[in-house]
């Protein structure tokens, strides 16, 4: 088996470490600086990968990427025929011509897009529908130290909080990736092709995190502040403009006071939950991809406005991250 991973930054490495173990002959795809550095990585015995657990808080486990290939062009890709391959790039690579151009170039039998709105049709090139399947990520990954906030500063971290990964796609190419994703050793869950719930979730997510980078990336302030109920607000409506028919139960869940308690309690007790210090890491992990997360938020506003649902709030927050960059 041979899979070719597109994008060897933190989580294209923590996936490119579990696929190692299981055996798989292993490339990477990167710009042209960073080949040059995985080549020198090679040279030198291969990547240093740290995984830190609630019982590895300080001293984590030690892992070595070093059997994979670099990969510099599509003509190398060519020549190192995957079976498949993964993108492990931000958002905006997927709306580009050079994704599709690069899957018509390229052939494989699977192609995962490990992408956090998961699944949409502007993704799927003509006649490759039946060979993609979108995955989220639910590990943390991340390169440094978190500014003494966690992990070793000379490599990547990461945290495997023990959820299932989501794919949704057609049905045998999803089981095909998910014996392979077992295999490498991650817990793994199969939706249905037209499951919205991935994006659901991100919606929740990108809402939450740019509340709090309005509260200045700290959780007390942010409990105290507008911008908590507000993030809540934009949630309700970035959620309802990623599910075609949301149940009575579904709408009560996402009222906005029971939103916005659900907001205030994580504030508190979601930093429990990590073995490391969760304000530095989203802090550092979303102004690393805050393109993203605007150009995310943007999508959950044209979504909601094509289906008539009020999407002000969502913008509001929108204009106060652009006004805060």
């Amino acid at each position: 088996m041979k899979v070719l991973i597109v994008g060897c930054g933190a989580v294209g490495q923590v996936l490119g470490l579990g696929l190692q173990k299981a055996g798989v002959a292993l490339g990477f795809y990167d710009r042209p600086a960073t080949v040059e550095k995985l080549k020198q990585a090679l040279d030198q015995g291969g990547l240093p990968v740290y995984q830190i657990s609630r019982s590895h808080r300080r001293d984590p486990i030690v892992h070595r990427l070093e059997n994979f290939q670099v990969v510099a062009d599509v003509a190398e890709s060519q020549r190192f025929k995957p079976d498949q391959i993964w993108f492990t790039t931000p958002s905006p690579v997927y709306y580009t011509e050079w994704f599709r151009k690069f899957l018509h170039e390229v052939p494989s039998e699977q192609v995962v897009c490990f992408i956090p709105e998961g699944g949409r049709p502007e993704f799927i090139p003509e006649g490759s529908g039946e060979r993609l399947v979108f995955g989220g990520t639910t590990f943390m990954a991340w390169q440094g130290d978190l500014e003494g906030g966690g992990g070793r500063p000379e490599g990547v971290n990461f945290f495997m909080p023990g959820l299932g990964i989501p794919l949704v796609g057609e049905e045998k190419a999803c089981r095909e990736v998910e014996k392979l994703l077992k295999k490498a050793g991650f817990r793994v869950t199969v939706g249905k092709p037209d499951s919205h719930m991935q994006a659901a979730v991100t919606a929740v997510m990108t809402a939450f995190v740019g509340g709090l980078e309005l509260a200045e990336w700290s959780l007390k302030k942010y409990r105290r502040s507008q911008w908590l109920r507000r993030a809540a607000e934009a949630a309700r409506e970035a959620v309802l403009g990623q599910l075609p028919k949301a149940s009575a139960f579904t709408r009560t869940v996402l009222g906005i006071p029971v939103l916005t308690t659900g907001f205030h309690l994580a504030t508190f007790f979601l930093p429990l939950l990590f073995p490391f210090d969760l304000e530095k890491y989203l802090k550092f992990h979303y102004l690393k991809t805050r393109d993203q997360t605007l150009a995310l938020l943007e999508l959950f506003a044209r979504d909601g406005m094509k289906r008539e649902l009020p999407v002000e709030t969502i913008r509001g927050l929108l204009q106060g991250l652009r006004d805060n960059g």
